[in-house]
């Protein structure tokens, strides 16, 4: 796995391969497990070999998604953290079993920032990866109608047109009440867009 990682991120300097394989440690984690708690000091950045993390905040007892991880990217809010001695802002949780990440004490990750050029490139390239999906999500909440939005997350997670997600779910999703997300559910089905059936939508 931590050869996996050395290759697609594009490490080059043999150095940075031997630090790596000498400090770094690999855990595998079931779904539902915490990868980061809020409110927690980051000593260890957490990065994601293989799998899924689903990064969100809690406000007033309602779950926002931030963002999903997927295979060798990491949390940016945790990245900026190994510059500075600060704490977790978000919660992240395993999305799948058998989710693999990768662990590296923060009091490597600024050194190796600022001694190889391949590792920076890493570093930077989550930053800017984040920096545009984070303005791309604020302007669909500035501009795009919740109906809108709740069509186009079941199309991106549908698999064979099929949705497998509860009410309660796809509400923690969207930042929202499960009464809306019923009604607006009620409103795509009589126009056609969607078909309710038993614990699954199937998109029209």
């Amino acid at each position: 796995m931590l050869e996996t990682f050395i290759k697609r991120i594009g490490i080059t300097e043999e150095v940075l391969k031997e630090e790596l394989h000498k400090n770094a440690s690999v855990t595998t984690l079931k779904k539902g497990d915490f990868v980061i708690k809020n409110n927690q000091y980051i000593k260890v950045l957490k990065i994601v070999l293989e799998g899924k993390v689903r990064v969100y905040q809690v406000n007033e007892d309602r779950e926002i998604l931030i963002y999903y991880l997927n295979a060798m990217e990491t949390c940016t809010l945790s990245l900026s953290a190994c510059f500075e001695d600060c704490k977790s802002t978000v919660h992240a949780i395993a999305d799948e079993d058998n989710t693999v990440i990768l662990n590296i004490p923060v009091r490597f990750v600024k050194d190796w920032n600022l001694k190889y050029k391949s590792w920076n490139r890493f570093t930077i390239k989550i930053f800017r990866e984040s920096y545009l999906y984070l303005i791309d999500q604020y302007s669909n909440l500035a501009f795009q109608p919740l109906k809108d939005r709740l069509f186009d997350y079941l199309v991106s997670k549908a698999n064979e047109n099929i949705v497998k997600k509860s009410h309660q779910e796809l509400a923690k999703e969207l930042g929202t009440t499960r009464e809306v997300i019923s009604r607006l559910l009620k409103t795509l089905e009589k126009n056609k867009k969607i078909h309710l059936g038993q614990k699954q939508i199937e998109i029209v």
